[in-house]
């Protein structure tokens, strides 16, 4: 499985170059592919998931597992740009409640930055 990766300061953003289904085979590539992220220090991470077409309970597993393995390291684990359809299936599982969302990956980025949680409304979805 190919990601993309920038970085914005000390944030790494990841997305997927190409349009995906983040379901079976995919999913468990996913896993491995960010389980070694994490491993090499990957410790603010933004997951831009425009891309992502749709969301099975496998690759939910997957973001749940980075997300339990980056908080266990100290960090974080955002997501952004969600298509209706992974919004829908987050919503449907509440797990919105369990991820902070953005917009986009920059705002997502930014919301790393020491004091952007005080300026935040406290929602978890960004408006």
């Amino acid at each position: 499985m190919e990601l993309s990766r920038r970085h914005i300061g000390s944030v790494q953003i990841f997305s997927f170059p190409a349009a995906i289904e983040l379901e079976g085979e995919a999913s468990v590539s996913f896993k491995e592919v960010v389980g070694k992220l994490v491993g090499s220090g990957a410790r603010q991470i933004v997951m831009d998931l425009e891309n992502v077409g749709f969301i099975d309970s496998s690759g939910l597993g997957a973001l749940i597992s980075l997300l339990k393995a980056v908080r266990c390291e100290g960090g974080d684990l955002k997501l952004a740009c969600l298509s209706g359809a992974v919004r829908t299936v987050l919503e449907v599982t509440r797990l919105m409640r369990v991820f902070e969302i953005h917009e986009t990956a920059d705002n997502a980025a930014r919301s790393f930055e020491p004091g952007a949680a005080l300026a935040s409304s406290g929602a978890r979805e960004e408006s």
